[in-house]
C-alpha cells in the first residue's frame, strides 16, 4: 500500500511543474521575508504578490520564450497596478471603465499565443489583487509589484540560460508517457467486448493530448539555432529523438485495415489475445523508457516474453485464408517496428535516415507567429475570441460597479477574481470551473475555520499558510480544484493575520465567490460563442487537409518517388487540424442549448475523422517504411475507400453547420481490403 502511494507521488514530484513549484516558493519566501522584517511589511507583501503572479505566467519554454514572457508581463503588471491603485486612491469612478478596458484587451491578446494569453489573465488578477489590498500609496505599491516581477524573471532567465534543455527534457518525457498511454488504449481496438465507437472517442481525446505534447517538443527544439550547426551534437541527438517519437506516433496512429474488419477476420482464435498482450508489454516498456540512463542500466524484464509473443503471432500468418495472412503479417510488422523504435530511443547516437527534413525547412513545422494583423482581423463578433473579450469586459465592469457602491470595496475583489478564473469561452468549461471554484472554496473555508479554531499562534499559522501556498503552486497546473482549496486557506489565514476580521473575511469570500460564479454563467448565456461557425471553420479545414494528404500519397505512389518533406508536413498539418476539430466538436456537443440535439452526429463525425486519419497515416507508412509493395489495384481500392469516408465526413459536417440534427447511419458498408 505504502509503495503504491509512493510510486504515484514520486513521478508527480519529478514533473517540471512540481520542481517549478519548489523553486517558486523559495523565490517568493526568501526575499519577501527579508523585506518584511528588515524593510517594510506593506512593500514586502506587494513584492511577494508580484513574484507569485509572475511565477504563474512562467510556462515551460526556451530562452526566447522566457524573455518574451517577461517583456509582456512586466509592463502589463506595471500599467495595471498603477492605474487601478491610483483610481482607488482617488475614489474615482474611472476604475469601472478601466476594468472593462483591461478585461477586453488582456483577453484579446490571447490571439498572440497561449503564453501571452496566460500573461493577460494574470494581468487581470493583478487588478483584482490591487483592489483587495487597497494600497495607500499607489506608486510604492506599483514599484513593489513590478520589482517582484523583475526579480522573478531574473531568476527564471538565469535558470534557463544555465539549463537550456530543461523544458525540452521534460517535454520529451511527457511525450513518452503519453505514447505509453496511447499504446495501452490501443489494446481496446483488439478487444471484441469493447464497443469501437467508445474506443474511437477515447483515442481521439488522447490523440489531442499526444499531438499537443509533440507540438511542444517540436516548438522547443526546431526554434533552436544550434540545430543549424554541424558541430552541436547535443541538439542533433535531441532532433533524432524527436524524429523517433514522431515515427512512433505515426505507427501507433496508423492502421492498414479498419478495426471492424480486424475483429471480424481474426475472431475465433487466440490471435487477438496475443496482439492485446503484446501491446500491453510494449506500453509497459514505453513507460519505463528513460533517455538519461546509461545503456547498461536499461533493462526490460519482459522483452523475452514480448519476443516470444511476436514469434507466436508470426507463426499464425500461415494459417487461414489470404486475407487473414496478410492482416497478421501487417500487424506483426507494425508491432516489431514499434519495438525497434523503443530500442532506438535509448540509443545515445544520432541515427539519421533519408526521411529527415532539411534544416532550412524546419520553420515550416513551427506554428506561425501571430501579430497585430491577427488581432485586427478578429475585431468582429464573427470571432469567438472577440465575443469572449466583450463578455469579460462587461462582466468585470458589472462586478466592479457592484463593488464600487459597497462600504468595503476591497471585498469585491472576490467577485472579480472569480469571474477571471471561472468565466471561459464555452458554457461547459465555465460550469466545470464554477463547480471546482465553489467546492474548493467551501472546503478551503471549512479547513481554514478549523485551523483558526484549533491554532492561535501566529508563527504556526504562518507556517501553515506557507505550506498551503506551496501546495497551491504544486497543484496549480495539474488540478484546479485542489489548488483552489489551498490558495483559499493561504489567503484566509494571511488576511486573518493581517486584518483579524475573520467573520467579515469568511462572509465576503462565500457571498462574493457565489456572485462571481453566477455572473460567469449569465455571461455565457447573454454573450454566447457561435459554435456553428467554429465547427464550419474547423471541419472545412480538416476535410481540405484530408484531401490534400490523400493527394500527396497518390502522387508519391504514382511517381514511385517519395517527397518525405511533403508527407511529413501534411501529416503534421492534418494532425493539428484533427485536434482542433475534435476540441470544437466536443465543446459544441456540451452546449446546453444546441449541443444536446447533435450528440450522435458529433460522435459519428469524430469517429470518422479518427478513422480517416489513421488510414491515411497507414497508407503513408506503407510507402515510407515498407516501400511500394502494395499492388496498384489494391492501392486504388484503399484510396477510394478513404475518399468515400471523407465525403461522408463532409456531409455530416454540412448537416451540423445547417443546424439540422439528424444522425445518419453512414456509408461505411464498403469493405477495406
Amino acid at each position: 500500500m505504502t509503495q503504491t502511494i509512493f510510486g504515484k507521488i514520486l513521478p508527480f514530484l519529478k514533473l517540471e511543474s512540481s520542481q517549478d513549484a519548489l523553486r517558486n516558493i523559495l523565490v517568493i519566501l526568501l526575499p519577501s521575508v527579508f523585506l518584511f522584517f528588515f524593510y517594510d511589511s506593506h512593500f514586502a507583501i506587494a513584492f511577494a504578490v508580484g513574484i507569485l503572479l509572475s511565477a504563474l505566467t512562467d510556462l515551460p519554454g526556451n530562452k526566447r520564450d522566457k524573455v518574451k514572457t517577461s517583456l509582456f508581463c512586466i509592463p502589463i503588471f506595471f500599467i495595471t497596478a498603477i492605474s487601478i491603485s491610483s483610481a482607488l486612491h482617488a475614489h474615482s469612478w474611472i476604475i469601472i471603465p478601466l476594468l472593462g478596458l483591461f478585461g477586453f484587451i488582456y483577453t484579446l491578446i490571447a490571439l498572440l499565443g497561449f503564453r501571452i494569453n496566460v500573461v493577460g489573465n494574470l494581468g487581470l488578477i493583478v487588478a483584482s489583487f490591487t483592489i483587495g489590498l487597497r494600497p495607500e500609496d499607489p506608486w510604492a505599491f506599483t514599484i513593489a509589484v513590478t520589482a517582484g516581477a523583475i526579480f522573478f524573471f531574473a531568476v527564471s532567465l538565469i535558470q534557463v540560460y544555465s539549463f537550456p534543455f530543461r523544458s525540452l527534457r521534460f517535454a520529451v518525457a511527457g511525450g513518452i508517457q503519453q505514447m505509453a498511454n496511447l499504446i495501452r488504449l490501443k489494446v481496446d481496438c483488439y478487444d471484441e467486448q469493447v464497443p469501437l465507437a467508445q474506443t474511437y472517442k477515447n483515442l481521439s481525446a488522447l490523440h489531442t493530448k499526444v499531438s499537443d505534447q509533440l507540438e511542444a517538443v517540436r516548438s522547443l527544439l526546431l526554434r533552436d539555432k544550434k540545430l543549424f550547426s554541424e558541430d552541436d551534437q547535443a541538439s542533433k541527438l535531441w532532433l533524432a529523438k524527436l524524429y523517433q517519437l514522431i515515427d512512433l506516433y505515426e505507427l501507433l496512429m496508423a492502421v492498414d485495415n479498419d478495426y471492424e474488419q480486424v475483429r471480424e477476420v481474426l475472431k475465433g482464435d487466440e490471435t487477438l489475445a496475443i496482439v492485446r498482450r503484446s501491446l500491453i508489454l510494449l506500453s509497459e516498456e514505453t513507460a519505463q523508457l528513460s533517455l538519461w540512463k546509461r545503456s547498461s542500466d536499461v533493462c526490460f524484464p519482459k522483452r523475452q516474453e514480448l519476443d516470444g509473443l511476436l514469434q507466436q503471432l508470426e507463426s499464425k500468418k500461415h494459417e487461414g485464408n489470404f486475407e487473414k495472412q496478410e492482416l497478421i503479417q501487417s500487424i506483426c510488422k507494425q508491432l516489431r517496428q514499434v519495438s525497434s523504435i523503443l530500442l532506438q530511443l535509448e540509443a545515445k547516437e544520432v541515427q539519421s535516415d533519408q526521411s529527415w527534413v532539411e534544416s532550412k525547412n524546419f520553420k515550416d513545422f513551427i506554428a506561425p507567429k501571430a501579430g497585430l494583423g491577427t488581432i485586427w482581423n478578429n475585431l468582429t463578433f464573427k470571432s469567438a475570441i472577440f465575443s469572449y473579450a466583450v463578455r469579460m469586459a462587461v462582466l468585470l465592469m458589472l462586478g466592479g460597479l457592484i463593488g464600487y457602491y459597497l462600504p468595503e470595496f476591497r471585498y469585491a475583489s472576490w467577485i472579480l477574481l472569480t469571474i477571471i478564473l471561472v468565466a471561459r469561452p464555452s458554457y461547459n468549461n465555465t460550469q466545470k470551473r464554477n463547480y471546482q471554484r465553489i467546492i474548493g472554496s467551501l472546503i478551503g473555508i471549512g479547513l481554514s475555520f478549523l485551523i483558526l479554531f484549533l491554532i492561535t499562534d501566529p508563527i504556526s499559522l504562518l507556517v501553515i499558510a506557507i505550506v498551503c501556498l506551496y501546495l497551491f503552486l504544486l497543484f496549480n497546473r495539474p488540478n484546479y480544484l485542489v489548488c483552489v482549496i489551498f490558495i483559499t486557506i493561504t489567503i484566509l489565514l494571511g488576511q486573518h493575520m493581517y486584518e483579524g476580521k475573520l467573520v467579515d473575511i469568511l462572509g465576503s469570500r462565500v457571498a462574493f465567490t457565489l456572485l462571481g460564479s453566477i455572473f460567469a454563467v449569465l455571461g455565457c448565456l447573454a454573450i454566447p460563442i457561435n459554435h456553428y461557425r467554429s465547427i464550419q471553420q474547423n471541419t472545412h479545414s480538416l476535410v481540405e487537409h484530408f484531401r490534400t494528404y490523400l493527394q500527396k500519397i497518390q502522387e508519391g505512389y504514382a511517381s514511385q518517388n517519395l517527397n518525405y518533406y511533403d508527407l511529413r508536413l501534411m501529416r503534421k498539418f492534418t494532425q493539428a487540424s484533427l485536434a482542433q476539430s475534435y476540441d470544437a466538436l466536443e465543446e459544441f456537443s456540451k452546449d446546453p442549448i444546441s449541443g444536446k440535439y447533435h450528440k450522435k452526429d458529433v460522435v459519428h463525425l469524430q469517429t470518422l475523422a479518427y478513422r480517416i486519419n489513421a488510414l491515411l497515416v497507414g497508407l503513408s507508412i506503407q510507402m515510407t517504411k515498407l516501400g511500394f509493395q502494395i499492388h496498384p489495384k489494391l492501392m486504388e481500392e484503399r484510396m477510394n475507400y478513404v475518399e468515400g469516408l471523407i465525403e461522408e465526413t463532409e456531409e455530416i459536417a454540412e448537416r451540423l453547420q445547417s443546424k439540422k440534427p439528424l444522425f445518419i447511419g453512414g456509408k461505411t458498408g464498403k469493405v477495406w481490403r
